[in-house]
């Protein structure tokens, strides 16, 4: 049963990234177009200040993971049960917080934003604000019973509520956007999903896993323990949102909307880099709870793990990294627009550095199962305060390009350099042989990449037939040269064994 829910968790998520990367190939231009440069700025501004709010959860998603898996692993079940009562109880106390923080922001609007931002565009704000920030209270409870559902490793059911939203959400968007209600149609199109998803979370923990929160009062000792664990959590949440969310506040509050609307862009792209990092290790993260619980001194074991999936990782990511540093300005002045040129650089400064965490994120998952994380969430804190104030100084001179410089610098040192010493000194995790696995799968992105700036000199990519017939070139000599000479037995039956299992049953069916 894991395994069959691993596996085919492992493939939908992998389903749904596709499906989430191709939608908004159709769907981002029309967007644009529809909202316009200043008010798609402004919605992006909105979406980052209310992630503020998103701090309130105080780091507790993990935290319900970790204590589920360690309680089932051991057969605890009232426990769990107890668990789950316990941050129902806490979330809906974040819910109303989440509600008086929103209409907080709100009265703060014109202060903060009065010199970036007109009039008309700081009214819009406050009513978006408010609309986020219910979507934001009604989204804490349903994390509950999400988290549930990853801790009892139902991945399946998680990835197909995730496909239905990804499709969803720009299709309810598209309509309301025809139909006029621009970027506040947006917002009321996020608080209806998140109505339907409540619902159909709570009766698959209730009706299928039938597990019942229990209301019990917590020791002291287990409530300081989880505080502990907690807090550093909570670092890691803040840390997040000075990277992604601050930068965009300062450029609203100190340059306007449009250069918002250039960075977001080019900052959609780290997104995608991060969907495809967190398809495997997202359904890896129960496993290695486990393997900590019952087997926490095995470092070789979890050496294993974190190579293992950081070469599955660095496959798909070095495939999207090294190809938008070939024909990523192309793409985006034919998919954005001339207005955006600027956001490849955008992405290209912050895609680069970002493939070492992202590769890595297994190694989070690790620290967090041996309540290690302490160091690592108190160093991305220091490096993203130092990131929020470069960033302050450098964007009325550089803007956009000046704020994604400042967070290049902050990721390569803190988390490559200070961590990689880290997880090789305290976690014990094999970092060297780590990255001779990733120099040796390397030199194929390079070669290709360097061909195609070369081809670049002769043929014109500025045409959708050329580009794209480009892009299936790539992906095919790619794809062909990593399976030959990078990829080993295991990551080759990643693709074969389901692709055999199908075969198979097709042949039985027939017969």
């Amino acid at each position: 049963m894991k395994v069959n829910q691993l596996r085919v968790g492992t493939l939908l998520s992998y389903v749904n990234l596709a499906i989430g990367s191709i939608i908004p190939m159709i769907y981002t231009p029309i967007m644009l177009r529809i909202l316009g440069q200043a008010e798609y700025g402004l919605y992006s501004l909105s979406n980052s200040i209310v992630g503020y709010l998103s701090l309130l959860n105080f780091g507790f998603g993990s935290t319900i993971i970790r204590y589920i898996c360690k309680y089932r692993a051991e057969g605890k079940k009232e426990q769990v049960r107890s668990i789950f009562g316990l941050f129902l109880i806490i979330y809906g106390i974040v819910s109303v917080l989440v509600i008086i923080g929103g209409f907080i922001l709100m009265l703060c609007t014109d202060s903060c934003f009065s010199k970036g931002l007109t009039q008309q565009e700081v009214d819009k704000l406050k009513i978006l604000i408010v609309m986020m920030a219910f979507n934001t209270a009604i989204a804490f409870p349903i994390s509950v019973f999400s988290s549930i559902i990853t801790a009892y490793e139902r991945f399946i059911f998680r990835r197909v509520i995730d496909i239905f939203s990804t499709v969803l959400a720009p299709v309810a968007n598209i309509i309301l956007l025809y139909c006029g209600f621009g970027s506040i149609g947006m917002t009321f199109s996020g608080l209806l999903l998140n109505f339907i998803a409540c619902p159909v979370n709570i009766y698959y923990c209730f009706k299928v896993l039938k597990i019942i929160p229990k209301f019990v009062r917590f020791e002291s000792v287990f409530i300081k323990e989880l505080l502990v664990f907690s807090v550093y959590m909570f670092i890691g949440t803040l840390v997040d949102m000075l990277f992604w969310a601050t930068d965009k506040v300062i450029l609203g509050a100190l340059v306007g909307t449009a250069v918002v609307a250039i960075y977001n862009v080019g900052s959609t792209f780290n997104n995608i880099l991060m969907q495809l990092s967190q398809a495997v290790s997202g359904v890896i993260g129960p496993k290695i709870n486990s393997m900590v619980t019952l087997d926490g001194e095995n470092t070789q074991a979890l050496s294993e793990v974190f190579i293992r999936v950081g070469r599955l990782q660095y496959l798909l990511l070095a495939l999207v990294v090294s190809g938008f540093i070939a024909l990523g300005h192309p793409f985006l002045i034919m998919w954005a627009g001339e207005n955006y040129g600027e956001s490849y650089y955008i992405a290209l400064v912050t895609m680069i550095p970002l493939v070492i965490p992202y590769i890595q994120n297994t190694g989070l998952t690790i620290v967090i199962a041996q309540n290690k994380h302490k160091f690592r969430s108190l160093v991305y804190l220091a490096i993203a305060i130092l990131n929020a104030v470069s960033t302050y100084f450098i964007v009325p001179y550089l803007g956009g390009i000046g704020a994604a410089l400042c967070s290049c610098v902050s990721y390569i040192l803190g988390q490559g350099i200070i961590m990689n010493i880290y997880y090789y000194k305290v976690t014990k995790i094999n970092i060297p042989l780590f990255w001779k696995n990733i120099l040796c799968m390397s030199w194929i992105p390079t070669l290709l990449c360097v061909m195609t700036f070369i081809v670049s000199n002769f043929v014109n990519f500025y045409s959708w037939s050329v580009f794209l017939f480009t892009v299936l070139i790539y992906v095919v000599l790619y794809s062909v040269g990593s399976w030959f000479f990078s990829m080993n037995d295991y990551e080759k039956d990643v693709i074969r064994v389901p692709i055999n299992n199908l075969l198979n049953k097709l042949k039985k069916r027939k017969a």
